[in-house]
């Protein structure tokens, strides 16, 4: 089984060393682990629904989200 939560600290390091995701403060696994909640810097946030996903479809799905 994939841990999803491991999954989303790895793939925030990653992505704010991109220019695409350079402005991302903070991504955060909800506790149900439906949802990933993106934090830019100047405050906004943006919700991806991860519900059913394997580890590489919410990869994916955070990164469609900030491009």
């Amino acid at each position: 089984m994939e841990d999803k939560k491991e999954i989303v600290m790895l793939l925030k390091h990653l992505l704010q060393v991109t220019r695409a995701g350079c402005d991302i403060d903070d991504l955060m696994m909800s506790e149900d682990e439906t949802t990933v909640m993106i934090r830019f810097c100047n405050g906004h946030t943006r919700n991806v629904c991860v519900e059913a996903d394997s580890g590489i479809s919410m990869i994916m799905d955070v990164a469609k989200a900030i491009v």
